[in-house]
């Protein structure tokens, strides 16, 4: 990635490294309280908090220093045209899969609405709704970059 300069890119190099720093300590009070939580339910619902600022905390570690140029993550997608065109109809596949995913969990969690007090099923099912967006997401993105360079 060619490096921006000014005043932008000092910007956001020092949202990234603030970022890092202050999720160190968030990281900390949250794996404290897991610790210090007696309910299983609690643990586990904090446990799956953890485990994504985990993954969030490495991401921004990976954009704080590829952002002073110690590339760790991939840049942009660049594919040939022939790898494009081999990639985009099974992405189109995936996605189509996701959204359907999607109508299938929404109608799950409706259905589940009468054991909403008494399990965490209807919340799980919910979160699995976010994650499906999320893949959603990604999907089009790659989607759209595919068929760019299929062209």
């Amino acid at each position: 990635m060619k490096r921006p300069d000014g005043e932008w890119w000092a910007t956001v190099i020092h949202e990234f490294r603030a970022h890092v720093r202050e999720e160190v300590g968030f990281l900390d009070a949250y794996e404290a309280l897991v610790a210090d939580s007696e309910d299983e339910s609690v643990r586990f619902l904090l446990e799956l908090i953890v485990a994504d600022e985990h993954r969030h905390h490495d991401l921004f570690s990976s954009m704080a220093e590829a952002s002073v140029g110690e590339d760790t993550l991939p840049g942009a997608p660049r594919i040939s045209v022939d790898a494009a065109r081999l990639l985009l109809e099974p992405t189109t596949r995936f996605l189509e899969a996701e959204h359907e995913e999607t109508r299938k969990l929404a109608a799950l969690r409706r259905e589940l609405k009468p054991v909403r007090t008494d399990t965490l099923w209807p919340l799980l099912v919910e979160l699995m709704e976010f994650d499906t967006a999320k893949h959603v997401r990604i999907l089009e993105y790659l989607r759209d970059r595919l068929a760019e360079a299929a062209r």
